[in-house]
């Protein structure tokens, strides 16, 4: 409570004495309608002393029914607590998977490049190529040819020894 209320509390209850009463009784000039709201106070309390008990209802269900319905009308709507989605509900998963699918080839295509002037699977995958060969004998050579149509690449070494099938290697 504001000190002011609980001063004209005090007052109404006869619990103001001396200079407190004095000064509050000079407060209360200020306001015009406080001697009249004492007095109804008073005769509320006089009345509730008289009457301690509320009188019996004759029918106290109609009573609260109707006190039910009014409460019901005037009160708040109740709110209807809508279903919550999980984010990753399944459609917007494949949209995602999808649009992720989209992006990879994307990148894939721009990003990693293909060399110009090879041919677009036209043969084997797998090839081949001799460079550089070093015999250790320096009687011997070594040439390389690669047959396009068979796909082979064969060497050919010159200044060997001919070694029989049946020579063992261990």
């Amino acid at each position: 409570m504001k000190p002011f209320e609980e001063q004209f509390t005090a007052w109404v209850d006869g619990k103001l004495t001396g200079t407190a009463l004095a000064e509050f009784e000079k407060r209360l000039a200020e306001q015009p309608g406080a001697v009249a709201e004492k007095e109804d106070a008073l005769r509320l309390g006089e009345f509730l002393r008289a009457h301690p008990t509320a009188p019996n209802l004759g029918n106290g269900d109609f009573f609260n029914h109707q006190l039910m319905q009014r409460i019901a009308a005037e009160g708040p709507r109740p709110v209807v607590e809508k279903k919550r989605v999980a984010f990753w509900s399944l459609p917007r998963l494949a949209w995602t998977g999808a649009f992720c699918l989209a992006v990879a080839l994307m990148l894939y295509e721009t990003m990693i490049p293909t060399p110009a002037g090879v041919p677009a699977n036209d043969g084997p995958q797998y090839f081949a190529q001799v460079v550089e060969s070093w015999p250790c004998d320096p009687s011997i050579s070594a040439t390389t040819v690669y047959s396009a149509e068979d796909n082979v690449t064969v060497v050919w070494l010159d200044g060997l020894e001919y070694l029989p099938a049946t020579y063992a290697l261990n």
